[in-house]
């Protein structure tokens, strides 16, 4: 089932870099907890659902020209998957670009994304998954 639920995460960040948010919600349960580092519900609990991730792709598509996700490392622990790596990003209008180190903690059940958790740190993904360096 680690192997499965790795490959999960890895399609969902193929579907976030090519703005496939159709096949990114085929990976996604219909309720999924969707818990960005940044966006308009991040202070109020997140994006839940399916039309909650596309609100937020919405969003982040009015800041951001480019968003590459990018996962350097790939860990499973139970039903989570910790994705430690960045996002490159390109800001739409000022065309500012950037790669910040990210992480996130993806947990699966039955095959699909359930819940979805970005974090600063790798320190803060591996500490919510129970993991440590």
């Amino acid at each position: 089932m680690s192997e499965a639920n790795a490959q999960v995460a890895r399609r969902s960040f193929h579907a976030i870099c090519n703005r496939d948010i159709d096949g990114l919600l085929e990976l996604y349960d219909p309720e999924i907890e969707f818990l960005p580092l940044t966006g308009t519900r991040v202070e109020s609990g997140g994006y839940i659902g399916h039309a909650g991730v596309r609100d937020y792709f919405q969003e982040a598509d009015e800041v951001w020209e480019e968003m590459q996700p990018h996962a350097d490392d790939i860990r499973t622990v139970g039903d989570d998957v910790v994705i430690l790596g960045g996002c490159a990003v390109r800001g739409r209008g000022s065309g500012a670009r950037s790669d910040n180190p990210m992480a996130w903690v993806l947990t699966m059940h039955d095959g699909k994304v359930v819940r979805h958790r970005g974090f600063a740190t790798r320190e803060e993904a591996l500490e919510a998954a129970g993991l440590s360096e």
